[in-house]
């Protein structure tokens, strides 16, 4: 009798004691979206190479885990290497698949990441041939796409960041259905995270259709939405290098329901008179959970 007692109470602590393992197979994660601009010399004072220590010194600071950016040229990919120690990129250019043209690359930490798998695809109807421009856009458009295995809580997630057109709501609507329609193929039912300057303004028309599609096709939500604290910042994510522009957010981060999202924030980031971009650096801190 005594003995089953024992048993019975030894299987009743191993039932109590699950929870406790549950909750270790999930951490934070803290997730950026940043166009970085495009080097072009003419943006004077705003140039790239006076921005360089900026982004050395703010990305040290926030010190993200994964950061989708945007508009980036090879030799920026080079510098952001060199001013980002512990970080790795996926992604190629846009013009030919290799090093011509802006990236949509993905940074993330490699001493906390294994990368299982990436891949990328041009925004058009023939998304396996670089330099391939869709539907009414003017210059090619890509998404770049990991898979990554988290070493703190041993589970493993896709990341995909993509810009999409910057002239046409219909070259924009088709990226976002397209990109939906990899995003499942690739992904499946997996644990998702979307970066992107998407060129579509917060409360247009396109903007409510794109929140629709995401979430019913991929289970994806605004980050921004469902924060678990007050978005700080979140106003405008696009200053055009100006003191005062009208507030306009086209930046986003979004997440499947397979994480909660803690904080949400958008960075106005300058310094003597320098941005550190035409666009904020927008942050969310996450948890994956199993």
């Amino acid at each position: 009798m005594k003995k089953t007692i024992f048993l019975l109470a030894m299987c009743f602590l191993a039932v109590i004691h699950l929870p406790a393992q549950e909750s270790q197979r999930e951490s934070d994660l803290k997730v950026m979206t940043f166009n970085v601009r495009f080097d072009n010399p003419g943006d004077g004072i705003n140039a790239w190479e006076h921005r360089i220590p900026l982004a050395e010194k703010y990305i040290s600071k926030v010190a993200p885990d994964i950061i989708g950016i945007q508009e980036s040229l090879h030799h920026q990919n080079t510098d952001m290497i060199k001013i980002m120690p512990g970080y790795q990129y996926i992604g190629t250019g846009r013009d030919d698949g290799r090093q011509g043209g802006e990236y949509s690359p993905i940074f993330f930490r490699s001493d906390r990441f294994e990368l299982l798998g990436y891949g990328q695809f041009w925004l058009s109807d023939t998304p396996d041939v670089p330099g391939s421009i869709g539907w009414e856009a003017v210059l090619p458009r890509v998404v770049a796409w990991a898979r990554l295995k988290d070493g703190e809580s041993g589970l493993d997630l896709y990341v995909f960041n993509t810009h999409f057109s910057h002239v046409s709501d219909l070259a924009r609507r088709k990226s976002m259905e397209f990109m939906s329609e990899q995003i499942r193929k690739i992904a499946g039912d997996h644990r998702v995270i979307v970066t992107g300057d998407f060129n579509i303004t917060r409360g247009s028309e396109l903007y409510d259709d794109m929140l629709a599609h995401f979430y019913r096709n991929n289970r994806l939500q605004n980050a921004e939405l469902i924060s678990r604290t007050p978005a700080v910042g979140a106003e405008s994510t696009f200053n055009a290098f100006r003191e005062k522009v009208a507030a306009r957010v086209i930046d986003y981060i979004f997440v499947s329901d397979h994480f909660r999202v803690a904080a949400y924030q958008v960075d106005r980031f300058k310094q003597d008179g320098v941005f550190i971009s035409d666009h904020w650096p927008v942050w969310a801190r996450v948890v994956i959970t199993e």
